[in-house]
């Protein structure tokens, strides 16, 4: 790699890097003004109904088929793309994300007082697919990544709209996730953003992965 290539991608990390930090900001006061902030302001969240109610049992077939094992076979298909691409912080930003934002959506529900109605916390199925799709958009290759967001997007916006449909998320639960989501995409895409330079020192010594340079 040229000092010249070398440059450009460190120039390149210092830049995206702040913008990325910003964003997880963001997501943090998103949450915190909707679960700590408001509710100790006295605002109730209105209790959600199912809406639209010829579609209300597709839309909890929709919501059922989001389980824990086809969640883990998008991971492990994620994983198995991050080490065919070489991408030395690819698994970890993978664990990281899909992981992280599904837990913190699950404390949140346990940890948030009883004044937020259950439908106003974040809804876990929704983090879990957001999630994939942010994911999938820090590894898969740049020329198939429109397809991939696009598609996920629209899943995404499926299972929110499946969820407010059958009233088991109200907006601010759907808000409330997409928050989580994105918190954990702007910190993982940190760790992703710092890849090529990873790339760059393991080729110089092969032995010094990535992972031990995170137990450091």
């Amino acid at each position: 790699m040229s000092t010249s290539t070398t440059e450009q991608i460190v120039l390149s990390v210092r830049r995206s890097t702040p913008r990325l930090w910003l964003a997880a900001a963001v997501g943090t006061v998103t949450l915190v003004v909707l679960y700590a902030a408001l509710p100790l302001a006295g605002v109730a969240y209105p209790t959600a109904r199912p809406i639209l109610e010829p579609v209300t049992g597709p839309a909890a077939r929709v919501l059922s088929a989001i389980d824990v094992t086809a969640v883990l076979v998008v991971v492990a298909a994620l994983t198995v793309v991050s080490i065919v691409r070489a991408l030395p912080y690819g698994i970890g930003a993978v664990l990281m994300l899909c992981p992280g934002a599904p837990l913190t959506a699950a404390a949140a529900r346990s940890w948030l007082p009883e004044s937020v109605l259950a439908s106003a916390h974040p809804d876990g199925r929704i983090v879990a697919v957001a999630s994939l799709v942010a994911a999938a958009s820090l590894v898969v290759p740049p020329r198939v990544r429109p397809a991939v967001l696009g598609l996920g997007l629209a899943a995404t916006a499926a299972v929110a709209l499946a969820a407010v449909v059958t009233a088991a998320a109200s907006i601010v639960g759907v808000l409330g996730a997409l928050a989580i989501t994105g918190t954990w995409w702007a910190l993982a895409a940190v760790v992703m953003a710092h890849s090529p330079i990873a790339a760059r020192r393991e080729r110089k010594t092969p032995l010094d992965t990535a992972a031990l340079k995170l137990r450091r």
